[in-house]
């Protein structure tokens, strides 16, 4: 009668590198969304610059000329 359950031996080489592969993927994920939000919040800041910016403009036109229609 033969035997068809034999053990399977792992290479700890494929466990590393599975390792490193899930440590690349999450390294990656980490790194893109660190820089979607440093994008985001720099949006964000320049966004509020330039709507400051065009509310102290209008304000120095009023100013000038009148009130604006």
């Amino acid at each position: 009668m033969a035997c068809f359950w034999q053990p399977v031996q792992m290479d700890p080489n494929d466990l590393l590198t599975g390792a490193g592969l899930i440590g690349l993927v999450i390294g990656l994920a980490i790194y893109l969304a660190v820089l979607a939000l440093m994008l985001w919040i720099g949006y964000l800041i320049i966004k509020a610059a330039v709507r400051n910016g065009l509310r102290e403009h209008s304000m120095w036109l009023e100013s000038r000329r009148g009130p604006l229609r």
